[in-house]
């Protein structure tokens, strides 16, 4: 058991004339800190993440199947779409259920920590919100489950 006192959260801003966009897990993608992860001592993380500047890369928008290990993850779409497949466990029967799903403008989704899913596709305008537990945490690749 972890028995050290957490770091207190700090008042934080990230204001939008100085946002700097950085290289993140996605090639693809750039990504905006929104500074979370340092106020609240990594246990959580905020950042903005659109489509790379500099034309149409649909052919690059997909991440392949693949799980997080974490255990919050939200995302919150702010313009443009994105088209996810998941691989949905019902907790009272254990079963899996393959669900494809778009989401637009005002559109948000949790996914549960360790859920198999796959981007497929998302517009070359898409901007969203992502809010993970912890800061930093891992992705690993997986096969597609039957």
């Amino acid at each position: 058991m972890d028995t050290t006192i957490p770091k207190p959260f700090t008042f934080a801003t990230s204001p939008a004339e100085t946002a700097v966009w950085a290289d993140g897990l996605r090639d693809f993608f750039q990504y905006r800190d929104l500074g979370i992860a340092e106020a609240t001592g990594g246990k959580f993380r905020a950042h903005v993440i659109r489509v790379r500047d500099g034309g149409d890369v649909s052919g690059l928008h997909s991440t392949g199947m693949h799980t997080h290990a974490l255990d919050f993850q939200m995302f919150y779409v702010l313009k443009g779409w994105v088209r996810f497949v998941y691989h949905v466990e019902d907790t009272g029967t254990g079963e899996t259920e393959v669900r494809e799903c778009k989401f637009g403008p005002g559109d948000c989704c949790l996914q549960p920590p360790g859920i198999l899913h796959n981007e497929l596709e998302c517009s070359d305008d898409l901007e969203l919100i992502e809010i993970t537990s912890p800061a930093a945490y891992t992705t690993k690749a997986e096969a597609a489950a039957e």
